[in-house]
């Protein structure tokens, strides 16, 4: 069985028109997750999203081929600083990749870890985000606990996340070092859907 998302613009715009078409653009096709798959939703800043989606979309496209992923930097409405970037592939644990890793002195290694496509997908992406800002902004970069990871997800998806009296965030937290917090609703972009919360990662200092 499948599943399909529209992006938040697409559904406004329908609705703004009554449910027809929207004259000004048209809205892209929905996505569909087909079973044995997931979808992520990763925030990137506005100025960003030109460096992750490449001259002609031959970065984006390059990932796509990399991973087995459907990515999709989708449009964002008027005011929004974010963009939402689509990510669909397997779920199916079968892949390795090697991440760089500190050990206590600050001393860097490769780690082994196992994943889906659908998280090397992510973990890529992301890592793309991270470059572009770097070269953007260079040091800036690095302020504040450095480039966050933000990821929107269904309100009935973040229990799971956070688990019983936040046993699983907290074995999260403590497995990878960094600083995980489901954020209030007042801080969600407008690009957000209207049941989404938003989890925000970042490295600890």
């Amino acid at each position: 069985m499948e599943d399909s998302f529209r992006s938040p613009r697409a559904k406004r715009s329908a609705a703004a028109n009554g449910g027809g078409s929207f004259k000004r653009s048209k809205p892209p096709p929905p996505l569909t997750v087909a079973a044995g798959h997931v979808l992520f939703r990763l925030l990137c800043p506005l100025p960003l999203s030109g460096g992750v989606i490449g001259k002609s979309g031959a970065i984006v496209k390059q990932l796509q081929q990399d991973t087995a992923a459907k990515i999709r930097v989708e449009e964002s409405p008027p005011g929004c600083d974010e963009r939402i970037i689509v990510i669909i592939a397997s779920s199916s644990v079968n892949k390795k990749i090697a991440l760089k890793a500190s050990k206590q002195g600050g001393e860097e290694m490769d780690e082994v870890i196992e994943v889906s496509a659908a998280q090397e997908a992510l973990i890529r992406v992301f890592e793309r985000v991270v470059e572009v800002a770097v070269e953007t902004d260079g040091v800036a970069a690095e302020k504040e606990g450095g480039v966050p990871c933000r990821l929107l997800a269904e309100s009935s998806q973040v229990g799971g996340v956070i688990g019983k009296g936040g046993k699983v965030i907290g074995k999260i937290r403590q497995d990878t070092g960094c600083k995980i917090r489901v954020l209030s609703s007042e801080k969600l972009p407008s690009c957000a859907l209207q049941n989404d919360e938003l989890i925000e990662v970042r490295p600890s200092l």
